[in-house]
């Protein structure tokens, strides 16, 4: 009996385990401001619930973002239109790639 119960107590916490490690793993929401490095510079702002600005040229573009599958997928209003753009995705220690472009956390 002390076995089984020793067995079933095991395999819970390998599956917290699992679980806290996969979660961690997928970069979760962002926060913060990104700058580019290349020779326009650019930066990314994100907020809680979502929320990103674009900044580029001096001129800034607002709206939500999501990410999944390696795709960040950002949607904005233009004139009231609702328009998405879906950009690949890859999260390394303080920076991250969009479309192969690196943005490191200020």
């Amino acid at each position: 009996m002390k076995n089984r119960i020793f067995i079933i107590v095991l395999i819970a916490l390998i599956i917290l385990i699992l679980t806290i490690m996969l979660t961690s793993c997928t970069g979760g929401e962002l926060n913060g401001t990104y700058r580019s490095q290349g020779l326009i510079a650019q930066s990314l702002t994100f907020d809680k619930g979502n929320k990103i600005t674009m900044t580029a040229f001096g001129i800034n573009a607002s709206g939500t973002y999501k990410i999944s599958d390696g795709k960040m997928t950002v949607t904005y209003t233009v004139l009231g239109i609702d328009t998405s753009w879906s950009y690949d995705y890859k999260r390394k220690g303080k920076s991250i790639f969009v479309n192969g472009a690196e943005f490191i956390k200020q």
